[in-house]
């Protein structure tokens, strides 16, 4: 008997998580294969990844994914997660990540941090990913210094 389908919802989703990291991994050797599989293909998946944009479906946030295969020439990523929330229908983690990976037209591999949230839902008896939003990591800076007096009477 497969004991994968005996655990309720908050045992399984350590597994789920691991297998995002896994993921994650490929994807910045160029492999989206694993994510793809991962990520719910329902109409209200989403996504909003570094490099700007935003996807909603699952037919554009797969095409995503093909869009980043062609960023990654190979590297690493880890993960530091810092919250995570299981429910028995949704999940949520935060987490801080690492690229060290080589982009096209580099030589040599480049390091930057993102924050990330990555949003899960219980699907036929399983964990998918439903929505990632990543951007990168900044100190903490003042608005109105940063975004000048172009960002008055706005938020």
């Amino acid at each position: 008997m497969d004991r994968s389908s005996t655990l309720s919802p908050a045992e399984a989703f350590p597994a789920a998580l691991a297998a995002l990291h896994d993921a994650l991994a490929h994807v910045a050797n160029g492999d989206v294969g694993p994510i793809k599989t991962l990520y719910s293909h329902a109409d209200d998946a989403t996504s909003m990844y570094g490099w700007g944009g935003y996807e909603k479906g699952w037919d554009d946030v797969s095409q995503r994914w093909d869009w980043a295969a062609k960023q990654f020439r190979g590297g690493t990523v880890s993960h530091r997660t810092i919250t995570t929330v299981v429910g028995t229908e949704l999940a949520c983690t935060t987490e801080i990540e690492t690229f060290n990976v080589t982009l096209p037209d580099m030589d040599r591999p480049t390091q930057w941090t993102n924050r990330v949230t990555h949003v899960f839902r219980f699907e036929e008896g399983g964990w998918r990913l439903l929505h990632r939003h990543a951007n990168r990591l900044e100190g903490q800076y003042e608005p109105a210094r940063r975004l000048g007096s172009s960002a008055k009477g706005t938020t």
